[in-house]
Formats: structure tokens, sequence, C-alpha cells
């Protein structure tokens, strides 16, 4: 993982896909209307206060947007996501929890849903296909669900 005290003063965020040991599928949310990318499917996030660490941003953000913290079993860092510009950087993390659960939704999406990992709904955010929807990424969390099973 980068440094995130060099991006002072620029933008940083984390997010997770939630993936469920038992059931080997993955959780995605959907983009309220009235926020960007609206009615994408995507992770579970958002973007990091000053002085907070990703993983305190992570555990707030999933628990603004689900209502809960669900019991999450590991916390993986999967990729780092980092603008053109060099102003904004994503944090995408793979949690994995034992089975799947229903979240409340926040006002920042609309739905849910839980799918097969390597299944991805349309349309995807940008930053969640570009992070998600390769060979490599399908098999990085394909290892990750072994160490589960």
């Amino acid at each position: 993982m980068l440094n995130t005290s060099t991006m002072e003063g620029n933008k940083i965020a984390a997010g997770t896909l939630i993936v469920s040991a038992s059931t080997r599928r993955a959780m995605y949310s959907i983009r309220a209307p009235h926020k960007s990318h609206r009615l994408t499917w995507g992770l579970w996030g958002g973007m990091k206060d000053s002085g907070e660490s990703l993983k305190n941003c992570l555990l707030r953000e999933i628990k603004e947007e689900m209502g809960f913290l669900p019991t999450i079993e590991r916390i993986y860092p999967f990729d780092v996501y980092q603008s053109d510009d060099k102003k904004f950087m994503y944090y995408t993390y793979i949690c994995v929890v034992e089975k799947e659960f229903s979240p409340w939704i926040s006002s920042e999406n609309c739905g849910y849903c839980w799918i097969d990992v390597g299944i991805w709904p349309k349309p995807m955010h940008y930053g969640a296909k570009k992070t998600l929807c390769t060979k490599q990424s399908l098999e990085k969390i394909n290892t990750i669900l072994d160490q589960h099973a």
C-alpha cells in the first residue's frame, strides 16, 4: 500500500467488496440517483476524514452505508487506484463474512445484491469495474475465499 502521508491535502477514500465464505458470493451496492455515478453497481465505502486511518474509514463507511457493522472475519488489502492527476486515491479491500446478510440501505445507495463472484452486475461503477473485472482480480478473490473454506 502507498503511504497516505504523501497525499496531504488530496482526496483519499476506502471501499470494500464484501464476500461470503459460505456461499462464495459478493455483495454490491447500487448508487442512489442523486449521487455521482448514479445507478451504477459498486463497492461499499467513501471518503476518509482528516486524521482517520484507512481501516477506521472503511469500517465507518460500511456502518454508515449499511446501518450496522457486520461481523467481518478478515479484511484483505486488494487494490489501490490513483487518479491521473495524483489528487485522488481509492483503497479497495476484500472483507470476508461467514454468511450473507441483509443491510439497511442509506440514502447513498438504493439497493444491493449478492451474486456469484465473477459475475459482475451492470452497469458497474467505472472504478469498481477497473478494479474487479479482470482475470487477475477474480483469481485473487478466489484465493482469498479458498483460505476460508
